[in-house]
């Protein structure tokens, strides 16, 4: 198959952001396959892509980054600067002033057995860079927010009998109900089963454990190390440890686990304990404090734009603690 240069720049720039059809998908798919060189001409791009650093206030901002982006991409390769057609099916989301989104490349190939011509099967796959979140629709209208450092594959639309996604990371999910046709999370160990719900989960393949906290609605959660099945209510926490396959069920303010995805994090004399699990989320960081300071402990502040130093540097003038931070954890001690 041959499909001219000039074209397949421009369904690059529109698969990047998020404009490209489903034919200029495909077409863009098999024109990978061609060549190693086809291959590195769009990493190139995309790489470009990613590396853009804008701050922006507002979606007329947005757009200007994009069509300023758009037209260095173009420049570098030798291009002329092609108009937006369509509108991104991607909300761009900004948190700490940084403009660092990108949708990433993840299709595959599929053949059915169903007919004598091969049929293509297609899959999307979001990644947010670190410091990043943002929000997208799902082909069935679910909404999911993807945290700092995520990636989320899922079809180009759904098809059978059930609703999969693939995730590695941080995401809440507000999932469209359709009582015959469960959404299914998979995790790697652990699937969860939804037919129409808000929930929050934290599956990153560097942490020790996998959790799922429940908002709303009901979920089930299976998995190949897990005894039984197990039954989430609203406001209940699920957590599940890769090394020693233990999992455990406890009450909680699930609300909490999704404050992450707020664009700013205001306390009022909240206890401590609360305090750190919104902060998990938010800074995609352990932390750990004894419990029972933790619980006896209230704070008041607001994090809006700082990074995790400059909070637990503020916290250290309000309680008497020390910290420190060591990798993707960070440590909260009381000074006595």
């Amino acid at each position: 198959m041959e499909t001219n240069t000039t074209d397949i720049n421009l369904i690059i720039i529109r698969y990047l952001d998020g404009s490209a059809t489903l034919e200029e998908k495909i077409l863009l798919l098999h024109w990978l396959k061609q060549s190693d060189e086809n291959r590195e001409n769009f990493t190139d791009t995309r790489d470009l892509w990613i590396s853009c650093n804008a701050a922006t206030t507002d979606e007329l901002e947005v757009d200007i980054a994009l069509e300023r982006l758009k037209s260095r991409i173009m420049s570098v390769q030798g291009r002329q600067p092609v108009k937006k057609v369509g509108a991104p099916f991607v909300r761009w989301y900004q948190i700490a002033a940084v403009f660092l989104f990108f949708l990433g490349m993840g299709y595959w190939f599929g053949f059915s057995n169903r007919s004598s011509q091969p049929e293509l099967l297609v899959r999307n796959q979001l990644i947010t860079a670190k410091g990043s979140k943002g929000k997208f629709s799902l082909p069935d209208g679910t909404i999911v927010w993807l945290n700092s450092e995520s990636s989320l594959s899922y079809p180009e639309q759904f098809a059978g009998e059930k609703r999969t996604v693939n995730l590695n990371g941080g995401a809440y999910f507000e999932v469209v109900k359709n009582t015959e046709r469960p959404f299914i999370v998979r995790t790697g160990d652990i699937d969860i089963e939804v037919l129409g719900t808000s929930f929050n989960v934290s599956a990153y393949s560097s942490h020790e454990s996998i959790e799922t906290a429940l908002l709303t609605g009901s979920v089930k959660i299976t998995g190949t190390g897990m005894d039984k099945d197990i039954f989430l209510k609203p406001d209940e926490v699920f957590e599940y440890e890769k090394t020693n396959h233990i999992s455990s069920v406890k009450p909680v303010n699930a609300s909490l686990y999704a404050d992450w995805i707020k664009d700013r994090l205001v306390f009022d004399n909240t206890r401590l304990s609360d305090i750190l699990i919104s902060m998990e989320g938010w800074y995609n960081i352990e932390i750990v404090c004894p419990e029972k300071f933790a619980q006896s402990t209230q704070m008041s502040f607001t994090i809006r734009q700082e990074n995790i130093e400059e909070i637990l540097k503020a916290m250290s003038f309000i309680a008497p603690i020390r910290y420190r931070i060591e990798g993707e954890k960070a440590y909260i001690t009381p000074i006595k």
